[in-house]
C-alpha cells in the first residue's frame, strides 16, 4: 500500500487537460466580460492591435490589463506578441460577436453563481434573495439582441409605420432609439422595473437626442394600468423578459392586463427564449445552460414554445407570425394582434 507521501508524489492525471481547461475556461469568461467593459475588444475589432498591459492609460491598473490580455491569450480570443502589442487571435471574432453573452453571464449575473449553495437552501429562498447588476444585464441583452433580433423588428415594424411605441422592459432604451430613428415621426415610451436600467436608458435617450420623442417610466409590467402615455400606442414590444410573465395564471393575466392598459395596440411583438427539454450536451448552443441556470437560481418558470402558444389563445392575442431566431439559440420572435371582443 502506497504512503499519503507516495501518492501525492505522483502527478495528477487532471493537473492538465478537460478538467484544467474547464477551471480555466470561468477565468477566461471573466476576463472577456472584463475586456468588453473595459472597451478592449472595442479598441482591437477597430484598430487592429493594442499596447500590452494599459499601455499608459494611468487609469487603468497596468497589472490587471496584463492579466486580462494573458487569460485572453490562453483562450485564443487574443494573440500577446514579444509581451508588447496584442492582436485578434484566432477566436476573436467570434468571441467578439459572443461578447454581449458572456458581459450578461459575468457582470451581470455572476454574483448570483457565487451564492447558488446559499439560495439552493429553500429557508433562504424569501423576498430579494439575490441581485443581479441590471445595467450590465441590459447592455449584455442589447449586444444579444443585435445581432438578429433588431433587424428582425426593423423588417417587421416597417409595414405597417410605426406612430407611437411602448417597450416593455425597455433595459437600456437603444432598441426604442434605433425604432425612433427608423421612424422620423414616431415617438415611444418605455417601461422598466430596475431603476439602473431606468438610469441607463435615460442617459441612452438623452445622448440621442431624443428625450423629447421618448418617455421613460419605472414600473412592473405585469402590473401595468392604463394611463394617458399609453392611450395612443399602437405598437407593444417585449424582448427577453416575457418569461417574467410566467407561470402560466400570470402570464394570461399580464397578456390580458396588456390589451387593457394600451387600449389602441394593433400588434405585440414578443421576443424570448425558451426551455429546453433536453439533456445537456457537447452540442448544446451558448447561452442555454447559462440562461436556465441562472432563472433556476431565481426561481423563475421558464416556458416551452407550446405552453406560449396556448397562453396567447387564452389571453385574447392571435399569433400572427413565429420567427425562429439562430442568436440568441432557442429563441422564438411571436407577432400578436389582439383577438377582437
Amino acid at each position: 500500500m502506497s504512503s499519503p507521501r507516495e501518492s501525492s508524489s505522483a502527478p495528477a492525471s487532471w493537473v492538465r487537460g478537460p478538467i484544467a481547461d474547464l477551471y480555466s475556461s470561468y477565468v477566461a469568461a471573466a476576463a472577456l466580460s472584463a475586456a468588453q467593459q473595459l472597451g478592449i475588444l472595442d479598441r482591437l475589432a477597430e484598430d487592429g492591435q493594442a499596447p500590452f498591459g494599459n499601455g499608459g492609460d494611468e487609469s487603468l491598473s497596468d497589472t490587471v490589463v496584463r492579466a486580462v490580455h494573458r487569460t485572453l491569450h490562453w483562450a485564443r480570443v487574443v494573440e500577446v506578441k514579444d509581451e508588447e502589442v496584442v492582436i485578434p487571435g484566432a477566436l476573436f471574432a467570434e468571441a467578439y460577436a459572443a461578447r454581449g453573452y458572456f458581459y450578461w453571464l459575468v457582470k451581470g449575473c455572476g454574483e448570483l453563481f457565487s451564492i447558488a449553495p446559499d439560495v439552493a437552501l429553500a429557508e433562504r429562498r424569501t423576498g430579494d434573495f439575490y441581485h443581479r447588476d441590471m445595467r450590465a444585464v441590459a447592455v449584455g441583452s442589447r449586444l444579444i439582441g443585435d445581432e438578429e433580433v433588431e433587424p428582425l423588428f426593423d423588417r417587421i415594424l416597417a409595414d405597417p409605420p410605426v406612430g407611437k411605441v411602448a417597450d416593455l422592459g425597455c433595459g437600456s432604451g437603444q432598441r426604442l432609439i434605433r425604432i425612433l430613428g427608423n421612424h422620423p415621426d414616431a415617438r415611444g415610451v418605455g417601461v422598466d422595473i430596475a431603476p439602473a436600467a431606468v438610469q441607463l436608458a435615460a442617459e441612452s435617450v438623452e445622448s440621442a437626442g431624443l428625450s423629447d420623442r421618448i418617455t421613460l417610466l419605472q414600473g412592473d409590467v405585469l402590473e401595468l394600468e392604463p394611463r394617458l402615455e399609453f392611450a395612443d400606442v399602437d405598437t407593444v414590444t417585449c424582448v427577453f423578459m416575457g418569461h417574467d410573465f410566467w407561470p402560466y395564471d400570470s402570464c394570461v393575466q399580464t397578456l390580458r392586463r396588456l390589451r387593457t392598459a394600451f387600449p389602441a395596440a394593433r400588434r405585440l411583438l414578443i421576443c424570448d427564449v425558451v426551455r429546453t427539454s433536453e439533456l445537456p450536451s457537447p452540442d448544446t448552443t451558448i447561452f442555454t445552460l447559462g440562461f436556465e441556470a441562472v432563472h433556476a437560481l431565481m426561481g423563475d418558470y421558464l416556458p416551452t414554445l407550446d405552453q406560449w402558444q396556448e397562453a396567447f389563445r387564452e389571453s385574447g392575442w392571435k399569433c400572427l407570425n413565429v420567427q425562429p431566431t439562430t442568436v440568441p439559440p432557442n429563441g422564438y420572435l411571436f407577432e400578436l394582434s389582439p383577438v377582437a371582443d
